[in-house]
């Protein structure tokens, strides 16, 4: 797995995987951790898809290339729906073309927690940018999301179920915890089979296949080069609720528009 100094294989080649756990040494034990793995408890259900086991919070920042500073900007409160954020893809999901969903905010302390903010600098440190883009701030969306499913017959889903292009330029993955839980898997393929399942990749033209597993352990792709999918989740064989939690943050320009 890549490390902060090596080449931007996620550049070169489209996606990359990390451990972060290492690369940071953090442990499971550790308070910053634990705090964050609490994060997910109570996570309000997807307002979107609140049949689909998913549930999520969502804030967003402003990175400066120049200097590395991040700072968050200020939530939005809508009347009784309390505070949201705003997330639009265009028509990159197919499931919510041209929506601008509205989702429940990161609290306080997740925002403050100090492994987000190793992950933000760690994640902008994999990126590369033009000249042009470089001259703008970049906008992060950070996504906390779990995935959890209490029936043994059901499946929870991620959004969109298929390959897919999220639009921002760089998206990352990162695991914090995952409980009795079957699938999960991540597909990596070529740009061409957007808007397809794994099983329509012909067999040696997908580019990866793996799950996440340990805590903190990452992936992320370059958007224009590849596809990516995850798979459902379904409850293992233990008697708990199976629940696979995850950070996403992804970096867009904030180019100048008149």
């Amino acid at each position: 797995m890549q490390t902060l100094t090596e080449s931007p294989v996620l550049v070169e080649h489209g996606f990359a995987r990390y451990d972060l756990a290492e690369e940071f040494g953090i442990a499971e034990s550790d308070a910053a951790f634990q705090s964050l793995r609490a994060e997910f408890v109570d996570l309000p259900p997807d307002p979107y898809a609140t049949e689909a086991g998913r549930n999520r919070r969502f804030a967003r920042g402003v990175f400066h290339p120049w200097s590395g500073e991040f700072s968050w900007i200020p939530n939005t409160h809508f009347g009784e729906q309390g505070w949201m954020n705003g997330y639009y893809q265009a028509d990159h999901n197919p499931e919510y073309v041209g929506v601008v969903r509205k989702l429940p905010a990161m609290s306080e302390s997740a925002r403050n927690n100090p492994i987000i903010h190793k992950i933000l600098s760690f994640d902008f440190a994999q990126t590369r940018w033009s000249q042009n883009d470089a001259a703008f701030p970049l906008h992060v969306g950070v996504h906390l999301i779990k995935l959890a499913v209490d029936d043994p017959g059901r499946e929870a889903i991620s959004s969109p179920n298929e390959l897919h292009q999220d639009g921002e330029p760089f998206v990352f993955a990162h695991l914090v915890y995952r409980r009795n839980v079957v699938g999960g898997v991540n597909v990596i393929a070529p740009p061409k089979y957007r808007g397809k399942l794994p099983s329509d990749v012909p067999d040696g033209e997908a580019l990866a296949e793996f799950e996440l597993t340990k805590p903190l352990e990452s992936y992320a792709v370059t958007d224009e080069k590849v596809s990516h999918y995850v798979s459902p989740i379904r409850r293992g064989a233990g008697a708990e609720t199976g629940e696979r939690a995850v950070i996403l943050v992804d970096f867009t320009p904030m180019r100048q528009h008149i």
